[in-house]
């Protein structure tokens, strides 16, 4: 299918799938998608902001990096950094401050030193 605008329901919809990764997207207009069988990419100001596949929604770096999410975010010391950008697990050795109310197996947003998000982690 094409990449179209959706209709406010749809939008709706959109936000409270959202909710659920504590991102507000009440404020978003003008939202388009694009679609293949199971998997939804939502673009705002044309920049891809939400990727959906069946019931897992992961927001892409733009949006978190556009909205700077301060919930269930951790925070990384520069030597992590590239390796965390190339795939690599974050070790407490790494962590420099995060949020405490992540619990396991939740989604957390990883970001630089510089408040630059660099990764989204389960």
């Amino acid at each position: 299918m094409a990449r179209h605008f959706i209709s406010r329901k749809e939008s709706k919809n959109l936000a409270q799938l959202c909710e659920r990764i504590n991102i507000d997207a009440g404020s978003w207009d003008r939202v388009e998608i694009d679609e293949h069988r199971d998997e939804k990419l939502y673009f705002v100001n044309s920049k891809p902001y939400v990727y959906i596949k069946g019931d897992t929604i992961i927001p892409t770096l733009f949006l978190l990096n556009d909205m700077k999410p301060e919930n269930f975010s951790i925070t990384v010391d520069d030597g992590a950094v590239p390796h965390v950008m190339n795939g690599a697990s974050v070790f407490a050795q790494g962590i420099v401050s995060m949020d405490m109310n992540i619990l396991k197996d939740s989604m957390v947003f990883i970001r630089d030193l510089k408040n630059r998000y660099i990764a989204v982690g389960i």
